[in-house]
């Protein structure tokens, strides 16, 4: 008996766990249908308009009522019960269909308290792991919700300092030191990621071999005024370490950064005949390359295959473009200069031929007359 006694009331729990999810799931739906659906819902409309027609008629009331809690609309049904009972006050049918809308009022605002406690029970777990187990993706999480939390920033760079990420901390620490001038703390952190992002960036220019590779990808940061240079002196290393595919990877990412670089537009060539890639990204560096050199006719073949291979490739229907009205531009100087090369070769040969010597019977005998 005293096991019965203990196993009903938990089953009892489990049914009540249940029951508040099931009517949880319900509600959350609901309020999605009430959104979409209660004020485009064609019976409601419907309803609406001969309720406004005949307001005292209790049958159309509860019947568009019904309709409005089937939608999920538990709050414009309620206004719309207590309207009626200027009109019917004291109908049974009418209290009843009440007093059932605030119930369901009151569960839905329950409901909504206890995800509001779990979401913030969440966010809390999420802030524990960011700041004491120097989790960066749980920081991220925590700053898509509170993206001004200066100690979660901080955190956050803590974290990417941990993980050896220096690049991705300095920025964390800026944005925290914008929302927190005066923190002597955080001024000491970013003193110390400034100096460490020096010595890094020297072991990166001055440096060879994997050691300074390291260096280089330590400190390249997306949107930097060094960007392109460090993305080239990558790719130089990476070529001294005998890595030609990650060097055309970053000759690649160099151009796209700044297109018109001969020497980078020469190592691509140089890069893709040795790795022999035909991808769609690398043909579209071929043709970029190309047209960097003053080569647009040549451009165009690798350049129209790279969009055959991807239609979405980024700009590439832009360079086309560009490739083809320099290939026209380039033509038009190639004939001029031809024309130019021929008009000098008619006058170096018209120079050549020696003047007629002219005969005179009157003049004196010579040995040429």
């Amino acid at each position: 008996m005293r096991r019965l006694a203990r196993f009903v009331p938990s089953v009892a729990a489990l049914l009540l766990l249940a029951l508040l999810a099931s009517s949880r799931i319900a509600v959350a739906a609901s309020e999605s249908t009430c959104v979409n659906g209660g004020q485009q819902n064609p019976d409601i409309a419907a309803r609406k308009t001969a309720l406004q027609q005949s307001p005292t008629q209790i049958g159309k009331r509860l019947e568009l009522a019904n309709l409005l809690e089937k939608a999920g609309c538990y709050d414009e049904a309620v206004h719309l019960l207590q309207e009626g009972q200027k009109y019917n006050p004291y109908n049974p049918t009418l209290l009843f269909s009440l007093r059932r809308a605030r119930n369901m009022v009151k569960e839905e605002q329950y409901l909504e308290g206890i995800d509001q406690a779990e979401a913030g029970a969440k966010l809390n777990r999420k802030m524990e792991r960011c700041t004491r187990e120097r989790e960066v993706a749980a920081c991220d999480e925590v700053l898509s919700q509170q993206p001004n939390n200066t100690k979660i920033l901080i955190a956050k760079g803590d974290a990417l300092v941990k993980a050896h990420r220096p690049s991705e901390a300095w920025k964390s620490y800026t944005r925290a030191s914008e929302l927190a001038p005066n923190d002597t703390a955080l001024t000491g952190k970013l003193q110390a990621l400034r100096s460490q992002r020096q010595a890094l960036l020297k072991r990166c220019t001055d440096g060879d071999g994997d050691a300074a590779l390291q260096a280089c990808k330590s400190v390249l940061v997306k949107g930097a005024p060094n960007e392109f240079e460090t993305t080239v002196r990558m790719a130089l290393l990476q070529q001294s370490t005998n890595q030609a595919s990650q060097a055309l990877d970053s000759y690649i990412a160099a151009n796209s950064l700044r297109h018109g670089d001969k020497g980078v537009a020469l190592a691509i060539l140089a890069l893709l005949q040795s790795t022999q890639r035909k991808d769609a990204i690398a043909l579209a560096a071929r043709g970029s390359s190309m047209v960097t050199l003053g080569r647009a006719h040549e451009a165009l073949a690798p350049l129209r295959q790279a969009k055959a291979l991807d239609p979405e490739l980024p700009d590439i229907d832009q360079q086309i473009k560009t490739a083809e009205a320099l290939a026209r531009t380039e033509s038009t100087v190639h004939k001029e200069q031809e024309r130019l090369t021929q008009v000098a070769a008619l006058s170096a040969a018209t120079e050549t031929i020696p003047e007629p010597q002219h005969f005179s019977n009157v003049a004196e005998p010579t040995r040429s007359n």
